[in-house]
């Protein structure tokens, strides 16, 4: 599963999910990012699949913030 997104204003395909600047988790697998396109400088939200590479991460996140259903 890729960490890289498409921008909606620009079409630039350089969104790294991994420099999100928030993140709202809505299933074990699925989240709300937030993200600043490096090409336009929008703010983007996107829902998008949690890469593997992000998912240690946003679970050790939501045990700090008391989320629950992260198991």
């Amino acid at each position: 599963m890729k960490s890289h997104a498409s921008c909606p204003r620009c079409k630039g395909h350089n969104l790294d999910l991994a420099s999100y600047e928030a993140v709202m988790v809505l299933r074990p697998d699925l989240a709300l990012f937030t993200v600043t396109c490096p090409q336009c400088g929008s703010k983007v939200s996107l829902l998008h699949p949690i890469p593997p590479a992000l998912r240690e991460e946003v679970r050790f996140a939501a045990i700090e913030v008391g989320a629950g259903g992260l198991n």
